[in-house]
């Protein structure tokens, strides 16, 4: 089975604008903020925004006090009025394209113009447009209904914004036929479908000739999610119309042998991801045995982490080449135990952001918890034990550290406090955790194993060292965060993306990585260390190369995402060690000869 995901896919410009509102609202005000009726169709997101503080009220009773946002499909005049009178404060979300129907509309109607609506009958944004007709207004969905409208002298004909192309042409044409006589400014057409409905609908289309099913993503209440499923059905394809991963049905789907997945105008991205996985997973059932049990030892590898320590863990080998032209079995081993544990610790303490953004790891974690704690600490525990064995002082410094990351991760304040210090923890500091676990690798990777003696003499080479790892690890943290940013908002996730914007932080990514680059140059340059000096160049510019992929669109996710990033540091240990080994086996030989010929 073969899975296509559309090009279009995540939210439209309207329903991001409105989340990202209610998010900023909820970061700083302590006032309780109500919408009238969900925000959007979509309800995982609504679901997010209630444990945030954020409820859908179904009537004015239900709304005391505090702020209330117009959704994106906004609201009546008189509705805006009677909100007004009650005293309460408004912040309108209304998308702008829906606005625009709302002008045209008013605009039109006050010249005694014929209101005709292309639109789902009681849907919220048609009863908002109809707000704004003064006058006669009728709705329509079929071009049957045309013939059944009055005479008139001036007609003007609108769209719900997530309406079908199609269909809006069929029915403007009607209406030519059914007032012939009216000229073009008497008859006026007003396409207001938005223009994401239209590409999602426009590659439904598309994509329906190479394909033999679709799986569509979003609310089964959402207007134009169930557009696209009419849509694909009209093409002849069947169509699966689910809100989650949970109600993907194997046995239906492995009878396509190419399915294509997309998603509604609501349809937050890590939802659809969440489904892209979930059918991977069924495809990779018709692989051989040998294939999948590879897989899933990869896929374990990666959610607990091991692959990323086996990074750390060649970096620190790397480090001993570098530093002291010798592989250093024991640094490395101190690294993988380290970074092991501490990244499944992070991931431990704040479960939900794993629930949202990659359910599979969030679940597996939830369900092993206790299991995965004591393996967690039993890591620590062999780090420890592998660091006094290199020296008292490098297992001292080694202590130290695991107290400093244990200590970050503990909350010792309320929830939602205010004041001088208003975070549950120090991992709660915005961009805070990108940096912390920059400085930690750097310490695990070159200090930690160079601490031998209570009197430290570094040279100029290991601190290039220690600020190339420093520069690797802050770059990988801030690719990671990029991955998806409304998913991080939703759980109050703050990063370095969202606390300096996706342009400026991808900006900082590329100064990191090619100061990074930079000071590798220099270093190979002073340090008379050669060609070990060129893994670190190497995992650099592999990091370079994954931020076209993870900043400017999301290609590659989930936990294929981790193995690429995280495959930089791979490269960057596995060449330094590897040229070691060989120079090694050359000096070997050289002996050997040289034993021989005398």
């Amino acid at each position: 089975m073969k899975i296509i995901p559309a090009k279009t896919a995540g939210f439209c410009m309207g329903v991001r604008r409105a989340v990202n509102i209610v998010l900023e609202l909820v970061e700083r005000t302590d006032q309780p903020i109500y919408t009238l009726g969900p925000l959007i169709h979509n309800p995982q997101v609504v679901e997010l925004l209630k444990r945030r503080g954020v409820v859908p009220a179904e009537s004015l009773e239900e709304i005391k006090s505090g702020i209330v946002v117009i959704r994106s499909h906004g609201i009546r005049p008189q509705l805006r009025e009677e909100l007004e009178k009650r005293g309460l404060k408004i912040v309108d979300a209304t998308c702008p394209r829906v606005a625009r129907v709302h002008k045209i509309v008013e605009k039109y109607s006050q010249q005694g113009y014929l209101t005709i609506i292309l639109g789902d009958a009681g849907h919220s944004e048609v009863e908002g447009i109809l707000g704004f007709v003064q006058g006669e207004a009728y709705i329509i969905e079929e071009p049957e209904q045309v013939q059944e409208l009055p005479e008139a002298d001036k007609v003007l004909f609108v769209a719900q914004t997530t309406q079908s192309q199609e269909k809006f042409q069929k029915i403007a044409s009607a209406l030519k036929n059914r007032y012939p006589q009216l000229k073009e400014e008497e008859l006026k057409i007003v396409n207001t479908i938005c223009d994401s409905t239209e590409r999602r609908q426009n590659e439904v289309k598309e994509l329906a000739g190479r394909v033999d099913a679709f799986v569509i993503v979003g609310g089964k209440k959402s207007a134009n999610t169930r557009r696209l499923k009419e849509i694909a059905e009209q093409e002849g394809k069947p169509a699966f119309l689910v809100e989650t991963e949970a109600e993907l049905v194997p046995e239906q789907l492995r009878a396509f042998p190419r399915i294509a997945l997309s998603a509604g105008a609501s349809t937050p991205n890590w939802m659809i991801r969440r489904v892209y996985e979930e059918l991977r997973q069924i495809a990779l059932l018709e692989h051989s045995l040998p294939f999948r049990l590879f897989q899933r030892l990869v896929r374990l590898g990666v959610i607990l982490n091991f692959y990323l320590g086996l990074g750390a863990g060649l970096l620190a080998l790397l480090s001993g080449v570098f530093l002291r032209e010798k592989i250093y079995l024991l640094s490395g081993l101190i690294a993988f135990f380290y970074i092991f544990a501490v990244h499944n610790l992070a991931v431990l303490s704040r479960p939900g952001l794993l629930e949202v953004i990659e359910p599979g790891r969030g679940r597996w974690f939830l369900r092993h918890r206790q299991s995965l704690m004591s393996i967690s600490f039993l890591g620590l525990v062999l780090g420890g034990l592998f660091a006094f064995m290199h020296s008292i002082w490098s297992g001292l410094l080694y202590s130290g550290l695991v107290f400093l990351s244990l200590l970050y991760q503990v909350p010792f304040g309320r929830k939602n406090q205010r004041g001088l210090f208003p975070y549950q923890s120090l991992m709660d500091i915005p961009g805070s955790k990108d940096i912390f676990m920059a400085l930690a690798w750097a310490v695990v990777i070159v200090l930690v194993p160079m601490v031998e003696k209570t009197e430290l003499h570094f040279e100029p080479r290991f601190w290039l060292l220690f600020s190339i790892i420093g520069l690797m690890v802050l770059s990988r943290s801030i690719l990671q965060d990029f991955r998806d940013l409304q998913a991080d908002r939703m759980v109050g996730k703050e990063t370095l993306p969202i606390l300096l914007g996706e342009r400026k932080s991808r900006w900082l990514v590329n100064f990191i990585i090619l100061t990074g680059l930079i000071v590798s140059f220099l270093a190979w340059q002073f340090s008379g260390i050669g060609i070990s000096i060129w893994g670190l160049f190497l995992g650099m510019a592999w990091l370079w190369l994954c931020v076209p992929l993870f900043t400017i669109r999301t290609v590659i996710q989930g936990l294929r995402a981790e193995l690429l990033i995280d495959s930089g540091f791979i490269l960057a240990g596995a060449l330094a060690v590897s040229y070691t080994h060989l120079r090694a086996h050359e000096t070997s030989l050289h002996l050997v000869c040289r034993l021989l010929l005398e």
